[in-house]
This record gives structure tokens, C-alpha cells and sequence, in this order.
């Protein structure tokens, strides 16, 4: 184990006997990334919230309420699920576009302008803090007080002593009577200011001045002042600028704006959008407390460790006295809401910093929470940049919670306590991610709750995993580490998690969102999203099921772009670190693994075995399958393309369970690898059987490892199915040991130095198992990369969102019926009828004015001005074709008939004005009064439907 660095600022005196024996410096803190969690959940919050404060306040109200229209218009129910309202808007795409770019309404100008107004107050606040808390105490320069100057000595002493590259200006609040002192200034010009009461005391009480003068010159060497007064400005001006309008808008149009119908249709999500804003502040207030709390206990043992005397902090804890278990929970709440903590733990953390190394449940759960929200407010970043969207929240939710699991990792193994699994980061993280999603509007929309909330059990799951492995992985390289300081392992420890989460962020979003908003999860639906013919077999059985969910799991997106191949890397890396490990003198005294890549590698060959009978009993029954019955294609198809899925990550979650219930000290990682193993010798076995299958003739079924058996599939889904399996082999190897051997939970065996069957080997042998696993991660890597160069040369081989959506669309109610048909006719509907009035008008007054005509001069005339009404008559049809269907069957029909004679009136209307004759005038006459009939008829529809207002007697 590395030495904990105990370095302190040239010239400083050692800590004193009762200071912490642990230097709480030893890993990054990680408050600073919780910072940068606020700010960006800021800035992209008012970058979202900016733009729909504008438009609400500078909007037409007229134009907004017909831009509206046009989606309700388009069939659009927005009272149904999100995936079939998705579908409905794909029905009619150009005439939607059409319609909403009519009424659209820009004021980007604007909005940028407010923006930029909100980031100079911002910067204008943070500059001016220093100066408010200078002028709102009339402080004066010490020099004034301090008139004797035997202060400036001291202070010199202690600026000296501390290392600062400047020295700050100390200044005096004469009327503050309290013992205290604040830090704040900007970073180029630091400011100390002292309260009179501690000035006054100097002198009887020197190691009390002395310990607060240290804590907050340690604020400065921390660089606490600059962090926490740029997110204290910006957050005073988000409240001001953009919160509050914000949710005065948001109140408006939840209550007041609009029709009593349109306000309760969307209602839900309206609601949602204000419980979010309300989340925001209680995210970003109880985050930034909490941090600073942190810092505060930081600078406390900062001072300590200069030689401040713990006086200061024991007369505060002995003060605070406890009064009952109601008492002492009514003041740990009350502790949240305060930015300093508790007397008693600032004292205890002065011996023992463990407040510092926990693994706090709200700080996570917060995390998660602000996260979440930060997705919400990014929803404008384009698909082409939604990997670096994933990068950026999976690094800030992954970040702090591995930091944090580093962290209390490193503090169990110096103490001897009981090291952290993980799983529980990684829970509570996921919690506060559901509970984002379902209070705000991402998973549910327009709905009150999401149809199937029990899919966002997929992201707990996946945050359980790789923060599971993040502890594996901490206390395998904490270790076995031989730096002096751990930290560059722990940021390369990080990136792993970062990238396999980041995967999993980017599928949830392009694609299994479907799943929380009524996916069927059928073989029907999936048959549908792949647009393959025919029906399941009537007897739908739990094996049909299975095929259908795993068709929409990770692993349905095969482009580099979507980060699949991160997950790869969480069995690869350990393997990569047992080999090298595994050589003379790869590890370090004691941190050898109970486990060697040799006996990986054989439960991996095991598991390979396994999987290619597996699949070569899939390809027997496929064989047998009659191609030509009706309606089987494509299930068939469906099962030549899942099959071999299914079979490798069933052959993975086995090999995973089974090392994983026999493996107890990295459990989870050795499960990991030798799955991967498994899914690797799977896919082999895969492309050989297709290979000896290859001229089978024409009824044999065959697989194509590029275009179906993706190595996102098989190796990527694979190794999440491995890692949750892992789980469940660690949970019944625990319920084994502890029902027949009697041995505790999680109780580990004594150390020893090498593996038995790695001393078992012998030399020759041992070196085989190194090539061989070698080869393994060898052969993993040049086939992903094929894979990869592979789908990219052929196209985007993942199926698109769109066509993994819930196909149904059931009936609209009544008064949604009614808002859609009174929609059609204001977006649009209703001016196009009236065109096709105006045509008809003008075809009948030439119509007419021809049969009255007496020269043939006249009738020329006439016949010209009929052409030019015929390309008038033809206008008007041709758009009134483009606009929406009408959003019911009777309707659409009226609709299609008033279309169709208006069709045959511009057909017979050219005819006479080109062959004038009897019958040509007969033939427009009758095309002219069956439009004129169809069109009446269609206003009477449309006014007994409540779409339009009748015509008055």
C-alpha cells in the first residue's frame, strides 16, 4: 500500500498529537465535480428555460394557439402515450412541417440577448459580492483597529506559514460582536474579514485568534472563495432572472391561459414541468449547503494540520448538548439547511476525517436527482451530438459516485473496516435518476405517470453495476498500487465506468425511452418494429417473450457513436490487470487476487463450450422450421436473428452466476471476464457454424454474423446480462455458505500468497494460459473493431427510433375528437374550403358569363378567363390535398370526396375550355354542382361536429 502523503506548506509545524492520522488530501475531494454539476445544471437550465419565457411573454397569442392547432390537427392525441403520439406525428410529416412553420414565431435574437443580459449579471454579481460585504458592514482596514500593530505580525506569521501565493487584505467589522472571520474576495485580491470580537479577544485568547485565522486562510489555499461565490452569483441570478419568470409563466399557463380544455389536456405535463423547476431549487440549494459543509471540514483540518489549537472546536461541541432521539433528528434536518456543520462533528473530524470518506445517502441521491434534470434541459442537443451528451452526464453522475466509492474504499482499507461493495453508490444514485424521471415530464409527457415505470429500473440496474465494479475495482488497484499516490489510478479507474454508463445513457435515449411509455413488449410489437411480415405462432410461449424484449435491450445499436463497445472494456481491463498481475513481481505483497487468469480462463472455455451446443441445438430446431407456412417469415426471421442472441447471453449469464457464487473476493469482475470469454468463443462458434452451413441449399436457414449477430448484441448485452447475473450467482453462493458451511456473509478466507491454482501450473503451462488469455482480449479487440468498420461501412445497421414505437392508436375521446376536428378547420382546414369557395365562385361567374355570350369574341374572352380560372380552381385543389387528413374515418371520407370532385371540376373545366361544346358544358355543369355539394356538405359536417361555427339564417 502506498505511503498516505503528509506534506505540508514549506516551514509549517507539525500537526498536533489529537489531528487526524489519515490525510483526507490523499484522493480528490470530488466536491469540486459536484460544483460543476450545478453549473452546468444552471446554465443548461437557463438555456432552456430562457427561450419559453421569451416566446410565452412576446408570442402572438393567435399564432401560438394555431401552431398548437397544427399538431391536434395531424391526428396528434396528446392525451394517449408519447410513443403513439410519436407515431401519429410521423403520419403526416410534411404537411405538420408546412403548417407549424407557417405560424411560427422566431425570437432567437431575443432570447440570446436575455441570455447574454442573465450571464453579465452574473458576472457583474460575482464581481460585486466582495464589495457588497465589505459596504453592507463597514468594515475598515486593519491597520485602523490594530493601532499598536501587534496584530500584523501575527497575521504575517500565519500567511507565511500557510504558503499562500498572496497575501490577503484583512480588514475589520468593528460592530460585529462574535469571534469570528469570513474569507471572500475575488482569487487576484482575497479578503479576510475579522469580526470585532475576535479582534478584541487577540490577546487573552491567542490560540483561539490563531485557529480561526488558520481555518479561513485554508478556505484560500482550498480555492474555496472563487468556486462558491461564481455558483452563489449565478444562482441569485437564475432566481431572479430566470426562475421566477420562469415559474410565473409555468402558473399561467398551468391555470389561466387558454380554453379550460386545452389547459386540462395538458395538464399533466404542464404540472410535471413545474414540479421540475421545483426539484431544480431544492437539487441545487441542498447540493451547494452539503458541499460547503465538506469544505468547511476540509479547512478545519487544513488548520489543524498548521498547528491550530482544537479549542475552538471543543468549546463548540461541548456546547451542543443532545436531548432525545426527536431532538437530535429535528437537528440533523435542521443541518441540511445550514452551511456549516455540526460542532460535534467538526470536532470528531479533527482525529478521525470519516465524515469526509462516507458514503452519504442524500449527497448521492441529489447527484442523481440534478443529473436527471440536467437531462431534461438538454433535450435540444441534436442526435449527432448525443454521445457527447452522454459523456457529459454519465462523467458527472459516475464521477461523483466513484469518487466517493474511492474514497471510502481507501479509508476502510487504512482503518481495517469493512470495504464498501458499491452497489448501494450506485442505488442510491439510480433513485434520485427515477425520481427525476418520475416527476418530471421526461418519462411520462403528457401523462400523469408513465405506463411502464418499471423499465427505469434498467438505469438502477446499470448504475448498480458499474459502481459495483468501480469498488471491485478500488480495492483491486488500491491494492496493489505502488505510487505515491493513488489518484492517476483512480482517474483511469473512472473513465471505464464513465464510458460503459455513457453507452447505456445513449441506447436509453435514442431508444428504450420507448419502454417506460407502453412498449407492448410482444413478439408482435417487435415484429412490427422490424417491419417483417406475418404474425407469432398462436401459442406465444415465455421463449417468444424473451425474444421480443431482447430486441429492444442495449446492444440494439451497432455504431461506434453509441459507445456499445465501452461495456467490453469492463471485463477486458480486469483481465488485462490479473495478467500483468499475474507475471513476477506484477503485484505487490498481499494485494494478489484469490483468483488467476488460468482459472478465468477455464470457466470462460467452459462456458464456450456450453454456448456452441447451444447454439448448434438453436440451428437443429430452426432447420427443422416449414419456411413456407403462412404468416411464419417473420418470426422465422426474428429467431435467425435473435437466436444466437439469446443463446450466447444465456451461456454468459450462466458462466457469470456460477463464478461469481464461487468467487468471493471480486466476485463481480471475475464473473465479468469470464463471460466475456464465453461471449467471445460464442460468436466464434457462430461464424463457424454459418461457415459449415453455407451451402445447405435453399431451405436452410442462415445466419450472418455482420449484418445479425452483431458483436454489440452478443458481446455487449452479453456483458450487462453477465453482470447482472453475477448478482444473482453472488446471492446464492452467500445463501449456500451460510445454510451449509455456516460461514458469515462476506467474510473473507485468510490471505495467501498466490492463487492454488496458479502454483499448481506449471511453467510451460502458465505460460500458455498467458498467451491464450492474451489472445482472447486480442481476438475481442480486432473483432469489435471489424464489427465496427464493418456497420459503418454498410450504413446505420440499428433499426431507427421511430420504428420501435407502439404501432396501436386507439380511439380519441370525445372532447379530444372535438378539439382535433375544431383544430383542423382553424390551422387551415377552413381557409382552403374557403379557397375552393372562391374557385368555385369564379368558375361559376365565367361558367355562366360563356352560355350568355353572343360574339365570338365575347366567348374567346370568356374561354380565356375560364382557363385562367381552371389553373385557379387547380391551386386551390392541389393544396387543399396537401393539408392534413381529417382526424376521424367519416370526416376523412367527406374530406376525400370533396378532393376527388374538386379534381373532376378542374378536369372538366379544362376540357370546356379547350373543346368547348355541349357536352363538355354538361360535364363541367354536373363536376360543378357535385363540388359545389360536396363542399356544403362538408361545412354542415364540420359545424355539427363543433369544428366551426354554423352559417346564421
Amino acid at each position: 500500500m502506498s505511503v498516505v502523503p503528509t506534506d505540508t506548506a514549506p516551514g509549517a509545524a507539525q500537526p498536533p498529537a489529537d489531528s487526524a492520522p489519515y490525510d483526507e488530501r490523499v484522493l480528490a475531494a470530488g466536491t469540486t465535480l459536484r460544483f460543476v454539476l450545478l453549473l452546468a445544471l444552471l446554465a443548461a437550465a437557463g438555456s432552456s428555460m430562457i427561450p419559453r419565457t421569451v416566446w410565452h411573454l412576446l408570442a402572438s397569442s393567435e399564432k401560438a394557439d394555431r401552431s398548437a392547432a397544427c399538431y391536434l390537427a395531424a391526428g396528434i392525441d396528446p392525451s394517449v402515450s408519447m410513443n403513439t403520439s410519436f407515431v401519429q406525428s410521423g403520419h403526416q410529416p410534411a404537411a405538420l412541417a408546412e403548417c407549424t412553420a407557417r405560424f411560427a414565431q422566431d425570437f432567437t435574437g431575443v432570447v440570446l440577448g436575455v441570455g447574454t443580459l442573465a450571464l453579465a449579471a452574473a458576472l457583474a454579481v460575482y464581481w460585486l459580492i466582495p464589495v457588497w460585504r465589505t459596504r453592507r458592514t463597514k468594515v475598515v482596514p486593519l491597520d485602523v483597529i490594530d493601532v499598536h500593530g501587534g496584530l500584523r505580525p501575527l497575521l504575517d506569521e500565519l500567511v507565511a506559514l500557510t504558503g499562500l501565493d498572496r497575501t490577503p487584505r484583512f480588514v475589520v467589522d468593528p460592530a460585529s460582536r462574535t469571534t469570528g472571520a469570513i474569507a471572500f474576495g475575488r482569487p487576484r485580491r482575497p479578503v479576510i474579514r475579522l469580526d470585532g470580537g475576535l479582534v478584541a479577544t487577540a490577546d487573552t485568547e491567542r490560540a483561539r485568534f490563531r485557529a480561526v485565522v488558520l481555518h479561513e486562510l485554508a478556505h484560500l489555499h482550498n480555492k474555496d472563495v472563487g468556486i462558491t461565490y461564481a455558483t452563489v452569483a449565478l444562482w441569485r441570478v437564475f432566481l431572479v432572472l430566470v426562475l421566477l419568470p420562469w415559474a410565473a409563466v409555468g402558473t399561467d399557463i398551468l391555470f389561466f391561459r387558454g380554453t379550460a380544455d386545452i389547459r386540462g389536456l395538458f395538464a399533466p405535463f404542464n404540472a410535471h414541468a413545474q414540479v421540475l423547476g421545483g426539484l431544480l431549487v431544492l437539487a441545487v440549494y441542498l447540493s451547494r449547503l452539503e458541499i460547503v459543509r465538506h469544505r468547511e471540514i476540509y479547512a478545519d483540518l487544513m488548520a489543524a494540520r498548521w498547528g491550530a489549537s482544537a479549542e475552538p472546536w471543543e468549546s463548540g461541541a461541548a456546547r451542543q448538548r443532545s436531548e432525545g432521539r426527536w431532538r437530535e433528528l429535528f437537528v440533523r434536518f435542521a443541518g441540511l439547511w445550514h452551511p456549516h456543520p455540526s460542532p460535534a462533528l467538526r470536532r470528531a473530524s479533527l482525529t478521525d476525517p470519516k465524515a469526509l470518506f462516507a458514503l452519504t445517502a442524500l449527497p448521492l441521491l441529489l447527484a442523481g436527482l440534478a443529473a436527471d434534470i440536467l437531462v431534461w434541459h438538454l433535450a435540444a442537443v441534436p442526435d449527432e451530438l448525443l454521445w457527447l451528451k452522454a459523456l457529459l452526464v454519465a462523467g458527472l453522475v459516475v464521477g461523483i459516485g466513484g469518487v466517493a466509492l474511492w474514497r471510502a474504499v481507501l479509508y476502510a482499507l487504512l482503518t481495517g473496516r469493512p470495504v464498501p461493495s458499491g452497489w448501494s453508490v450506485g442505488l442510491w444514485l439510480g433513485l434520485g435518476v427515477v425520481v427525476g424521471e418520475l416527476t418530471g415530464p421526461r418519462a411520462a409527457m403528457n401523462q400523469w405517470v408513465p405506463a411502464h415505470p418499471e423499465a427505469l429500473l434498467i438505469l438502477v440496474a446499470a448504475l448498480v453495476l458499474v459502481m459495483t465494479w468501480t469498488g471491485q475495482n478500488a480495492e483491486w488497484w488500491l491494492r496493489t498500487w505502488r505510487g505515491r499516490s493513488p489518484g492517476p489510478v483512480m482517474l483511469a479507474g473512472l473513465a471505464v465506468p464513465v464510458l460503459a454508463y455513457a453507452s447505456v445513457l445513449y441506447w436509453w435515449w435514442f431508444l428504450g425511452e420507448v419502454l417506460t411509455d407502453g412498449w407492448p413488449f410482444t413478439t408482435a410489437g417487435l415484429l412490427a418494429s422490424y417491419n417483417m411480415p406475418g404474425l407469432p405462432p398462436p401459442d406465444i410461449g415465455p421463449l417468444w417473450h424473451a425474444v421480443a424484449v431482447v430486441g429492444v435491450l442495449p446492444g440494439t445499436l451497432a455504431r461506434a457513436g453509441s459507445l456499445w463497445w465501452a461495456q467490453v472494456l469492463l471485463w477486458v481491463l480486469p483481465l488485462l490487470a490479473l495478467i500483468v498481475a499475474s507475471r513476477p513481481g506484477g503485484g505487490s505483497d498481499g494485494g494478489a487476487a484469490p483468483y488467476g487468469p488460468g482459472r478465468l480462463l477455464a470457466a470462460g472455455l467452459a462456458g464456450g463450450v456450453v454456448c456452441s451446443a447451444g447454439l448448434a441445438v438453436a440451428l437443429a430446431r430452426l432447420r427443422t422450421a416449414d419456411l413456407g407456412a403462412v404468416g411464419a417469415t417473420g418470426p422465422l426471421r426474428l429467431a435467425q436473428i435473435m437466436g444466437p442472441v439469446l443463446v450466447i447471453c444465456a451461456a454468459t449469464a450462466l458462466t457469470a452466476a456460477v463464478v461469481a457464487a464461487l468467487t468471493d473476493s471480486g466476485w463481480l469482475t471475475a464473473g465479468m471476464v469470464s463471460a466475456g470469454i464465453t461471449a467471445l468463443l460464442g460468436v466464434g462458434a457462430t461464424y463457424a457454424i454459418m461457415r459449415a452451413d453455407a451451402g445447405g441449399g435453399p431451405g436452410t436457414v442462415s445466419w450472418s454474423l455482420s449484418r445479425d449477430v452483431h458483436l454489440p448484441y452478443a458481446v455487449g448485452l452479453g456483458t450487462l446480462v453477465a453482470g447482472l447475473a453475477a448478482f444473482v450467482g453472488r446471492g446464492v453462493g452467500l445463501l449456500w455458505r451460510w445454510l451449509v458451511t455456516g460461514r458469515r456473509a462476506g467474510s473473507r478466507p485468510a490471505a495467501r500468497p498466490a492463487p492454488a491454482e496458479e502454483r499448481s501450473l506449471r511453467p510451460v503451462w502458465r505460460r500458455a494460459v498467458r498467451v491464450a488469455a492474451i489472445g482472447a482480449v486480442v481476438a475481442g479487440v480486432g473483432a469489435t473493431a471489424l464489427s465496427v468498420d464493418v456497420s459503418e461501412a454498410r450504413g446505420e445497421s440499428s433499426r431507427p427510433a421511430a420504428l420501435m414505437l407502439d404501432r396501436s392508436e386507439p380511439a380519441p375521446s370525445a372532447a379530444v375528437s372535438r378539439l382535433q376536428h375544431q383544430a383542423w378547420a382553424a390551422a387551415g382546414g377552413l381557409e382552403r374550403i374557403q379557397a375552393l369557395q372562391a374557385a368555385e365562385r369564379g368558375y361559376t361567374a365565367a361558367f355562366t358569363a360563356g352560355g350568355q355570350s353572343t360574339t365570338d369574341a365575347g366567348f374567346l374572352e370568356v374561354m380565356d378567363r375560364m382557363k385562367t380560372t381552371c389553373g385557379e380552381m387547380d391551386r386551390a385543389a392541389r393544396r387543399a390535398k396537401s393539408y392534413f387528413s381529417v382526424p376521424s374515418s367519416a370526416g376523412q371520407r367527406m374530406w376525400a370526396r370533396v378532393l376527388a370532385r374538386h379534381r373532376a371540376m378542374v378536369d372538366t373545366c379544362r376540357s370546356l375550355a379547350t373543346r368547348p361544346s355541349a357536352t363538355t358544358a354538361k360535364a363541367a355543369g354536373t363536376a360543378r354542382r357535385n363540388a359545389v355539394d360536396s363542399v356544403d356538405a362538408m361545412l354542415y359536417w364540420l359545424a355539427e361536429k363543433g369544428a366551426i361555427r354554423p352559417k346564421s339564417p
